[in-house]
């Protein structure tokens, strides 16, 4: 046995392991604690300085911006009531809004700033100007919710926008959409929803025959240079995006495990599967919801943009999508986002991704009653457009799309492959018979 001054001995060894032990727990408490204020005060500070300006950059030729000429490739700030002009026939110039949104401006164009106040987090957007002379092209990138607005004015009709592109031409007389739609209001009140494709004669406020737009209206120029320029600008917010997801830091991986609203932004970057997604949010309280839900929207709207022929950033489109119709109450923004994955049929069939397509009906089958209250008339225009052989290709894709729709919405007739077939071999056999016929008078 123990003397009684060996136990006295192994008791104050035992009681300074404990103390050294109940010391390091409590620095490591602190240390976490330090850790998470610090964390909260850099977010904090670093939000309060992102530059949150909208800019003006003159490409080439002449601009000035309340009559003060501004210099090639400098941006230069924009604040509401400035009035800009490019000057000469092939100036160009280009707005790049706060919230990553572009107007083009080209030679002769004058416009005034009426509203240029956006959020650093992108969650409450109000962009408006005036059109006073010649044309713009507005590429609309950001998702419009709630009190947001992208607002253009122009011979006494206001255009209200929602993720769109669109050009107005006031010397050309014509306004006309190139993706999604635009909502437009004369100022008697009467009101006109404007879909891809159906260009609008400003002075009539009547809509334009196709063809007729294309060949006595249209500024084929102006539209290539644009979508031109479209094309490269969104292949920058890829590359932007890609790196966003792709390199994710210790700090961010510190971040989503101190934060609900960053361990949910960090999973909806990165999981494979969308259960991943929901049993977070089924772990965030329903006072913190409210805030991981304007997380969710700010992050989103770097997505916004996104197409079907990137499958993988449109997967995570969709989760997001799912994330904030499970966060909030708001049925109308709810609406907003299904109506928004009906607009991309389209481009989803002209992708050739089975994956993509069948992501966004079954996106569509979970909100099947929402679909209920949107007005399709713009989905009738959309699925019309697509070719026979690829309503024939995906064929139970758009029989389940069927079956989500309202009794009274019109489907396209999908033809079956036999009547495909048949129609193709009698094109074969009339063109046959014309060629034979022309042959037969040239022996006469």
């Amino acid at each position: 046995m123990l003397g009684l001054k060996e136990c006295i001995q192994n008791f104050s060894i035992r009681n300074s392991i404990m103390k050294k032990i109940k010391n390091k727990f409590i620095l490591a408490v602190i240390s976490i604690i330090v850790l998470i204020v610090f964390s909260q005060v850099f977010m904090a500070y670093s939000n309060s300085n992102v530059d949150a300006n909208s800019y003006l950059t003159l490409i080439q030729g002449n601009a000035s911006i309340n009559e003060i000429r501004i210099q090639k490739d400098t941006k230069n700030i924009l604040n509401s009531w400035d009035k800009i002009h490019v000057i000469w026939d092939e100036s160009l110039a280009v707005i790049e809004w706060w919230d990553g949104s572009l107007t083009r401006l080209w030679g002769n164009t004058k416009i005034s700033i009426e509203q240029n106040q956006i959020s650093r987090d992108y969650t409450n957007i109000n962009i408006s100007f005036e059109l006073l002379a010649w044309k713009t092209w507005s590429n609309v990138v950001s998702f419009i919710w709630k009190d947001s607005s992208f607002t253009q004015n122009f011979s006494w009709i206001e255009a209200w926008v929602r993720g769109t592109i669109f050009n107005v031409d006031l010397d050309a007389d014509y306004v006309n959409v190139t993706d999604h739609q635009i909502t437009l209001q004369k100022q008697s009140g009467e009101v006109l929803i404007l879909e891809e494709d159906n260009p609008l004669k400003i002075s009539t406020f009547s809509l334009i025959d196709i063809w007729e737009f294309v060949n006595n209206f249209q500024d084929t120029t102006w539209r290539q240079i644009n979508e031109s320029y479209d094309s490269v600008y969104f292949d920058q917010l890829k590359k932007v995006l890609q790196d966003s997801i792709w390199n994710k830091s210790l700090y961010d991986k510190l971040r989503a495990w101190i934060s609900p609203s960053y361990r949910l932004l960090y999973d909806l970057d990165t999981a494979e599967s969308y259960e991943i997604v929901e049993n977070t949010i089924a772990d965030i309280s329903e006072n913190k919801r409210e805030k991981v839900y304007k997380a969710v929207l700010s992050r989103y709207q770097d997505f916004n943009f996104v197409w079907a022929w990137d499958y993988e950033f449109y997967k995570r489109k969709i989760f997001y999508k799912k994330a904030l119709i499970a966060l909030w109450d708001n049925e109308l923004e709810k609406e907003q986002l299904v109506r928004s994955s009906a607009f991309d049929i389209d481009t989803l069939i002209a992708s050739w991704n089975e994956q993509a397509i069948q992501q966004s009906i079954d996106f569509l089958a979970e909100n099947k009653t929402r679909l209920q209250n949107i007005d399709l008339n713009f989905f009738s225009a959309t699925l019309n457009k697509i070719p026979t052989e690829k309503l024939t290709e995906y064929q139970d894709q758009f029989q389940q799309l069927e079956s989500l729709l309202p009794a009274s919405f019109q489907m396209p007739e999908i033809p079956s492959l036999d009547g495909i077939k048949n129609a193709a071999e009698g094109k074969v056999k009339d063109f046959l018979n014309d060629t034979q016929s022309l042959i037969d008078q040239i022996r006469r």
